[in-house]
């Protein structure tokens, strides 16, 4: 790992517990904490509403192209972390007769179910509004099966690296391990997919709006895209140990505003897809 790589790792952790508050995994989260959350809430819905329709559109266009190819055989999907479905491939979406969203923000279910009404043909929605993914995991709960039946896809929509602002800093490895033990055997039994923050700062990469891999890149890998830049620091989000290895592998620069970008990792599972 070079000495540029590794020194933005260190300044990133100091950036992360910083950023983190106090675990937010109320069972019954509150609505201002909800709306607030530090993975989301207003300030996102903001950002979207200002650079959602120009400024993302390459990478929005990318993302829902290059989730075609997930085609699970199931008839129900969950999704985990939608907000208002800004950057959610729709086109993945409409081809379930059910579909299951697990979301606590109240203006996000707002303007995501407008979306989702706006999609041709009729399916049932159900809004998971409590937590599920953080506090339950760590004590030993998790999903409940009912949520999450065989018949069912799951896909994270730019959640997993998020976890890391809504887990406390002394809590995060017991949290990842937690995570481990309890969520992936669970993707072990239904097809999943994932879209999740890799990287980010103020150094964008120099990549195209997508690029297709069929494996994982690593860390060395990514380096290249950013050249030998000093100015600036990168985030890591964590997010590497969170879910299992994919069949197939794509990245994506997302401009998050004109001074914030992201390089998204998009996976699919290895579980067989409807052909």
């Amino acid at each position: 790992m070079s000495r540029w790589w590794r020194r933005r790792v260190i300044s990133s952790r100091r950036l992360r517990a910083a950023q983190r508050g106090s675990l937010y995994c109320d069972t019954n989260i509150p609505v201002l904490e909800a709306v607030w959350n530090p993975a989301g809430g207003v300030r996102y819905h903001l950002r979207a509403r200002r650079y959602r329709p120009q400024l993302w559109a390459a990478f929005r266009a990318g993302l829902d192209a290059w989730f075609e190819r997930w085609q699970p055989d199931a008839k129900r999907l969950a999704i985990v972390g939608p907000s208002g479905g800004y950057c959610l491939p729709l086109s993945v979406v409409s081809r379930f007769d059910e579909v299951v969203c697990f979301e606590p923000d109240p203006i996000a279910r707002f303007v995501l179910s407008r979306r989702l009404r706006a999609l041709p043909g009729d399916r049932k929605i159900t809004w998971i509004t409590h937590d599920v993914w953080v506090e339950p995991v760590l004590r030993g709960d998790g999903p409940r099966s009912g949520w999450l039946r065989p018949d069912t896809a799951l896909f994270f929509s730019n959640f997993v690296g998020q976890l890391m602002f809504l887990v406390a800093d002394p809590v995060w490895p017991e949290y990842q391990r937690a995570w481990r033990e309890r969520v992936w055997p669970l993707l072990e039994t239904m097809p999943w997919a994932s879209f999740h923050d890799r990287l980010s700062g103020p150094i964008a990469p120099t990549i195209e709006s997508h690029k297709l891999d069929g494996t994982r890149l690593s860390d060395s890998k990514l380096l290249k895209w950013y050249g030998s830049h000093e100015a600036g620091e990168l985030l890591d989000h964590a997010s590497g140990d969170l879910l299992p290895t994919g069949a197939s592998y794509g990245y994506f620069h997302w401009p998050l505003t004109p001074d914030q970008h992201h390089l998204i990792e998009a996976v699919v599972s290895t579980t067989p897809s409807k052909r």
